[in-house]
């Protein structure tokens, strides 16, 4: 009796054991994978459409491929998402995420910052804002254009764009300055009830993205050191309902400002042909290193 007994305790065990890793494994690879990556061949599809429907179609069909990478380096950005949080605690304020906010420079570069946001109930919408001299002020990236303060100054850090931190005016330049450059023009030639000006992550999305690519990187040895975000628009399919044929970006990993898009370390550029069309379909998203699906702004009804 006690051998049975001692047999039926080992089986009970080795099945515990058995289960515990089984569970252990597929936590893992929930936690390896964010639900929102994408394959490459979906990425390389955003990339197209949007030099085919929306710069060929604007007259900037000669935008080189450096002028679409936009990049962030990790380190800053996660110390910016750890900023964000330690704002969220002692200003007691409920920030639900990020937003990347199209802007355009001057020479008609387009660019994007990113800032946090909270919920507007009243109009069930992800309000960006930001924080100067005491006063909270909301960016209503839902408008055309924005007016600037008649005094900006940065001294909160919670506009991060690509070359360090931005004041609500200079915000709100880059902001309009998209609107006359891309939306503009758009709009004159292609009717849509709404143009996207910003894209929504939450928090924790954000955060199991890059803790995502910092796994990646280390069991991959791929040095990456930034984020790079790229403009891309959503195939023109009614299934996709509010984001079909919407411009939208998508996130990559980058090492020395070098687009790589899998764990074997492909440049995206060696991937994407002359004419921005992918010189092979990898839908595999095991390997990838690009995130997606992110929510559009506007419309507020619906992020």
């Amino acid at each position: 009796m006690f051998v049975s007994l001692g047999l039926m305790c080992i089986t009970f065990f080795l099945s515990c054991e058995a289960n515990h890793e089984t569970e252990e494994t597929t936590l893992n690879a929930m936690l390896e994978v964010p639900e929102k990556v994408i394959s490459n061949a979906d990425a390389a599809q955003l990339f197209q459409n949007d030099h085919r429907t929306r710069l060929s179609v604007i007259g900037k069909k000669e935008s080189s491929f450096e002028d679409k990478a936009i990049h962030y380096n990790l380190n800053t950005l996660i110390q910016y998402i750890q900023h964000l949080e330690t704002i969220a605690t002692s200003k007691t304020i409920p920030i639900t995420g990020i937003s990347f906010i199209f802007g355009a420079n001057n020479e008609g570069k387009r660019t994007n910052f990113i800032m946090p946001s909270t919920r507007n109930a009243e109009l069930d919408y992800q309000e960006s804002f930001t924080i100067e001299n005491g006063q909270f002020l909301t960016f209503k990236h839902i408008e055309p254009n924005l007016t600037k303060k008649d005094a900006s100054f940065n001294d909160e850090n919670l506009i991060l764009s690509p070359k360090g931190y931005l004041s609500y005016n200079e915000a709100v330049t880059l902001f309009n300055e998209y609107q006359t450059q891309y939306i503009g023009p758009f709009a004159a030639k292609v009717k849509r009830d709404y143009y996207t000006k910003a894209v929504w992550y939450s928090l924790s999305e954000i955060k199991e993205y890059v803790a995502y690519l910092k796994k990646r990187n280390q069991d991959y040895n791929l040095a990456i050191t930034g984020i790079d975000v790229f403009f891309g628009v959503y195939n023109e399919d009614e299934r996709l309902e509010l984001k079909s044929n919407a411009q939208t970006v998508f996130l990559t990993a980058s090492t020395q400002q070098q687009t790589i898009i899998n764990t074997k370390g492909t440049f995206l550029k060696n991937f994407i042909q002359n004419g921005f069309f992918a010189k092979e379909s990898d839908n595999d998203t095991n390997e990838s290193l690009t995130f997606n699906l992110g929510h559009l702004s506007p419309p507020p009804n619906n992020n």
